[in-house]
């Protein structure tokens, strides 16, 4: 099953702390929400495992979350890939920066999943990753801006 969600975000942030943190993993480890057992791997990457509930559907996943593809202080590419529990998932993400004193970012992501999760049904499942899309981007936003 694939998905495509977008949308953006206002962050009361520069564009270049915003670009700085957001491809910064260890920031990023931090605000990933239903994560445990997080481990920075390196300067672009980390592993974290990640519980989800799905309806009736509970998993759990071992995800690498991947920063490339960069275009200081404006672009960057993220793929998270993992599986667990009879499923596997892969996400691609892009975010685009602009503004000035105050920054806008907007983001897409294209997720490809497989197992029992894919037979969950896409309208559960597209509005269970919208919500989850949208709390890990307040998420960012508030770590940010309180870092700011």
């Amino acid at each position: 099953m694939q998905l495509h969600l977008e949308g953006s975000n206002a962050i009361k942030a520069s564009a270049d702390r915003v670009y700085s943190m957001l491809t910064d993993p260890g920031f990023v480890a931090k605000t990933l929400p239903d994560a445990e057992d997080v481990r920075v791997l390196d300067g672009s990457s980390l592993e974290a495992k990640i519980k989800l509930r799905i309806a009736v559907v509970s998993s759990t996943l071992r995800m690498r979350l991947t920063i490339g593809k960069t275009a200081p202080p404006t672009k960057a590419t993220m793929t998270a890939e993992g599986s667990g529990s009879g499923s596997a998932m892969k996400i691609t993400s892009v975010f685009e920066l602009s503004g000035g004193p105050s920054t806008t970012m907007r983001w897409s992501a294209d997720a490809d999943i497989t197992g029992v999760m894919a037979g969950i049904g896409s309208t559960l499942l597209k509005g269970f990753a919208t919500k989850k899309v949208s709390e890990i981007f307040t998420s960012i936003t508030a770590a940010v801006e309180a870092a700011a």
